[in-house]
């Protein structure tokens, strides 16, 4: 039983903005662990070469590109995973336009442009998930939020808005689609080694890590290890939760 619990052989993942960052990082570990692998996010050549790098590393996986904020992207991507797999597991809903702007300076336009991508493009994802993995009777949908919707940074707080949202829209879809077998939970990431982290300065890198309890920044499969457990078995009884993985840098304040 400990042996398969976190086996996802024969399991259909698909997760958006996996072509760098905490969605490649958490690509790899679920395609580790067993799971046919889509590679997703706006540019196909990217998703391709991504995925070959996979293939490469002899684990199973395909890139298809698909902008979450326009719908006929997301049609045509569950239109393909329909025809080619029949089935759909887990989806991983990652990708996000988080714009550095004031409040002040935050127009309609961008206002409008996120909305379409950080709010919606997770609602219709998620939908068109649903449908797929109400057929097979379970499913698992694990939406990445961020510490930022508990704690908002100066200049993001359209990232804030629409990451605190996204605990709403978890719950409303655990409740309703229990009953077909599908659970439905939030990670909330602190700040990780990826290429925003690369930004800092050797001491403001060194300043931040001092205000984790954990005293580092997170290894991108960490959030992979997170995302995995809710996709396997290990997490059956687990729906409409939010798991915060930042090193306790909430608890700093």
């Amino acid at each position: 039983m400990s042996n398969k619990l976190f086996d996802l052989s024969g399991h259909v993942a698909l997760v958006t903005g996996s072509t760098m960052g905490l969605g490649e990082a958490t690509s790899r570990v679920l395609s580790e662990h067993g799971a046919h692998v889509i590679i997703s996010s706006r540019k196909q050549d990217q998703c391709d070469e991504v995925a070959a790098k996979f293939r490469d590393d002899g684990l199973s996986a395909e890139g298809l590109a698909c902008n979450i904020g326009k719908q006929e992207d997301i049609d045509a991507i569950y239109e393909h995973i329909e025809t080619k797999h029949r089935r759909l597991d887990l989806l991983v809903n990652n990708a996000v336009l988080s714009p550095w702007r004031s409040i002040e300076d935050t127009d309609r336009s961008l206002m409008m442009k996120a909305l379409e991508t950080n709010m919606a493009g997770y609602w219709f994802m998620s939908t068109g998930a649903v449908k797929l993995m109400k057929k097979q009777g379970k499913g698992s949908i694990v939406n990445i939020s961020s510490v930022a919707a508990n704690r908002p940074s100066a200049n993001l707080a359209l990232y804030s808005t629409f990451k605190s949202s996204i605990d709403g829209m978890t719950k409303s879809f655990a409740r309703e689609f229990g009953p077909d077998g599908i659970r439905v939970n939030t990670i909330l990431p602190g700040l990780f080694e990826t290429k925003l982290a690369d930004a800092f300065t050797p001491e403001r890198k060194r300043a931040t890590e001092s205000r984790v309890p954990l005293r580092r920044l997170g290894d991108p499969a960490e959030i992979g290890g997170t995302v995995l457990f809710l996709a396997s078995d290990a997490s059956g009884y687990v729906t409409g939760t939010s798991i915060i993985v930042d090193g306790g840098s909430l608890l700093t304040g």
